[in-house]
């Protein structure tokens, strides 16, 4: 009978201490932090480029690193400070501001690029939804916010702070005064890339978080040095007021 007693319990024991190491090990890997895959976005990421190694960049931002990989048909933009004299006729305009009583727009903030072969009002904004499309749902607990007064199109005339826009809906005039912001987006190429600028990079990612860029979109660090990642709210100082890192022109929303 004594057998039977120390043998039971020796392997109450053993089962005891199997579920403990059982236990143990999956606490352990609940609380494993995850590799941080930088400031990643729908389809690419954002950061500041801190290392260029031949096809490979390496881009950091508030929640780590992450690899973008070039390819030869990787496109290139950067986005440079502009002043009002180049605002000319031909160029794609993106105007955001503040509209009188009459529906006039004073702008704050212009992005300019050059006109596409499709147009100014065709291209990476996508086309504008139909009429009576359901806007899109306000996420829980978040204040609605009004619509942004926007012209774009391309620059039809401009004299001194004058500035006429043919728009998807027809030609407009703004106003853009001397103090506005004006920036402008050129060509660029992968000689361009130069560490501490911010850099939005478009494509698909593996399953590691590394991006193969389709398109890189370059602009410098803010006044401080840093770059504001997402590009949602502002990029780098360089994506600015509205939807940074796209190209001006093409197909914005028109009001």
């Amino acid at each position: 009978m004594n057998r039977i007693v120390v043998l039971v319990a020796a392997t109450v024991g053993l089962v005891a201490a199997a579920c403990g190491s059982a236990a143990g090990a999956a606490t352990t890997a609940s609380t494993s932090p995850s590799p941080a895959r930088g400031a990643q976005f729908r389809n690419g990421a954002s950061g500041q480029l801190v290392q260029v190694n031949g096809q490979t960049l390496i881009l950091t931002g508030a929640s780590g690193d992450v690899t973008v990989t070039l390819t030869s048909t990787t496109t290139f933009t950067r986005t440079a400070t502009a002043v009002l004299a180049d605002v000319v006729p031909g160029q794609c305009i993106v105007a955001t501001g503040q509209k009188d009583s009459a529906g006039l727009l004073t702008a704050t903030t212009v992005r300019l690029s050059p006109k596409p072969s499709a147009g100014c009002t065709a291209g990476r904004f996508g086309p504008s939804p139909p009429p009576g499309a359901s806007p899109r749902p306000i996420p829980s607990g978040q204040p609605a916010q009004p619509p942004l007064p926007v012209v774009s199109g391309e620059v039809t005339g401009a004299a001194g702070i004058s500035i006429t826009v043919m728009t998807s809906s027809g030609s407009q005039t703004i106003t853009v005064p001397t103090v506005a912001s004006v920036t402008r987006t050129l060509s660029a190429s992968s000689t361009d890339l130069r560490t501490g600028e911010c850099l939005r990079a478009t494509g698909p990612a593996d399953s590691s978080g590394a991006v193969q860029a389709t398109s890189i979109a370059i602009t410098p660090a803010g006044p401080s040095g840093t770059c504001t990642t997402g590009f949602g709210g502002g990029f780098g100082g360089g994506r600015g007021p509205g939807r940074g890192g796209a190209t001006p022109g093409a197909g914005a929303p028109t009001n």
